[in-house]
């Protein structure tokens, strides 16, 4: 009768459109910090009226944008400004608009190669039935020579016929001012450049040299600290014994904040335990402005070594736990400690690639509030039937083939392969549905690589991965 009690009030008692409120706070009868929890319209001093979904709520798994909502409202995503000269400001990302120091051309020059002329003189030569000039009625000038008066226009060097004696014939006339490029008619004095939160590549560079400027303001790089967990870890370069596995994942993470516009280094493993933990994460968390976790974040808990969400909330708070698409989504982790950001990734290689690949980069957009890690997404159709098998959502590395007119869903061998990690070339976006997608069905595909490669790989047959 106790359990049949217990299930009535978890099936009608607790719920409200679609959603199992907190069975912590029920318990417990805890208000959770910064007002995360309003318990003043809860008779039982359960979460029944609470407008917020946290990790403690038994229901839908966040989608990655909601869990980001929560995540950007809770932690501080602030960076500080410096000076960069810019040689060195390839990738780095405005902090405020750069301005040109003076303006090109500083003087009317030539648009092209070309003899000068004045206007009205040449056109009274014309009138008078004359298409002749002599050496003193007009000047040879190259593209970017400036212009001097009495010149006013440039006739083209193919409008020009030149006279063993100095002298030139004119073919036409063009109109007045033609062929010249007026000071500062490419750039003025003052004219913004770039704008604040502009990513900077080589044109930009460029340009900005051009204009005079040799030093710009840039957000400073995001410092992003990673600590794997795991007492079944082993060091780079050592052979694991039984149960043991090489610690790979923080290369994975830290090249992929790297390639964001972060600072990433990897501390050494924490243990297993709730001490080794927290000590390694108070001894970081003050220099850096993102902490990534690796492991021990299972929902289960001590009873199966996983101790990082205990450590979390007893340093700060968790946010959000289990998001909305796999693999490794069901233990994904957001909180904050400090104020500062903090990331857990499930340890397995093929779930951390997944998760990371959809949060690091967009932490670090919130950061440098520009795009940095963009992929680009297609549609493709299958290649066969294909069952999706999973309730939530998930995204599974697939490979690509062009026909010649489309391109062709490959399904690739999943989990920690070669396979998923090289042969793979886009992302097959599942839906949250258990459904089988049917042999030439589009789907959209987010591209791992340039469709210049992916054709590559089709004629030179590297885009059979089982090949």
């Amino acid at each position: 009768m106790l359990a049949f009690a217990v299930f009535v009030i978890r099936r009608f008692c607790f719920r409200k459109a679609g959603r199992l409120f907190c069975w912590h706070c029920f318990y417990k009868e805890k208000t959770m910090a910064n007002n995360q929890h309003d318990h003043i319209s809860c008779p039982s001093s359960s979460c029944i009226g609470c407008a917020t979904r946290c990790h403690r709520q038994q229901n839908d798994p966040f989608s990655r944008d909601e869990a980001l909502a929560i995540l950007f409202d809770q932690a501080k995503f602030e960076l500080a400004k410096e000076f960069v000269p810019l040689n060195e400001a390839l990738g780095r990302v405005t902090s405020e608009p750069t301005y040109a120091a003076f303006s090109v051309p500083s003087a009317d020059t030539a648009q092209h190669d070309g003899i000068m002329v004045n206007w009205e003189q040449a056109k009274k030569l014309l009138e008078s039935g004359s298409r002749v000039l002599t050496e003193h009625e007009f000047c040879l000038r190259a593209m970017g020579a400036v212009i001097e008066p009495p010149f006013d226009t440039v006739i083209p060097l193919e409008q020009v016929k030149h006279w063993t004696d100095g002298r030139v014939e004119i073919k036409a006339l063009p109109a007045p001012g033609q062929g010249i490029k007026g000071a500062g008619s490419s750039i003025r004095e003052g004219e913004r450049l770039v704008p604040a939160n502009y990513r900077l590549n080589p044109a930009h560079l460029s340009i900005l040299r051009f204009a005079g400027v040799e030093t710009v303001t840039v957000w400073k790089k995001p410092k992003a600290a990673i600590i794997p967990v795991g007492d079944d870890l082993v060091a780079p370069g050592c052979r694991p014994g039984p149960g043991q596995v090489v610690e790979s994942d923080s290369i994975l993470l830290a090249g992929i904040l790297r390639e964001c516009g972060g600072e990433a280094w990897t501390e050494p493993v924490a243990g297993d335990g709730v001490d080794l933990i927290g000590q390694a994460i108070l001894q970081v968390i003050s220099r850096c402005d993102v902490l990534i976790l690796i492991g021990g974040i299972g929902r289960s808990g001590a009873r199966y070594g996983d101790y990082t969400v205990q450590v979390v909330e007893k340093l700060g708070r968790v946010l959000v736990q289990g998001m909305g698409f796999n693999p490794g989504g069901k233990a994904m982790l957001l909180a904050e400690i400090q104020g500062k950001c903090v990331v857990g990734i499930p340890a397995p290689p093929h779930a951390a690639l997944t998760q990371a690949e959809q949060y690091l980069p967009v932490i670090m957009e919130r950061f440098l509030g520009c795009p940095c890690y963009e992929r680009p997404e297609i549609k493709a159709r299958l290649h066969e039937d294909y069952q999706s098998g999973i309730r939530s959502g998930r995204h599974a590395h697939v490979g690509l083939r062009w026909t010649g007119e489309d391109y062709e869903i490959v399904p690739i061998r999943m989990g920690d392969t070669v396979d998923c990690f090289v042969n793979a070339t886009g992302i097959l976006m599942e839906e949250a549905e258990d459904r089988l997608l049917k042999k030439g069905e589009p789907a959209a595909v987010r591209l791992l690589c340039g469709e210049k490669t992916l054709r590559q790989r089709s004629q030179t047959g590297q885009d059979n991965p089982t090949g």
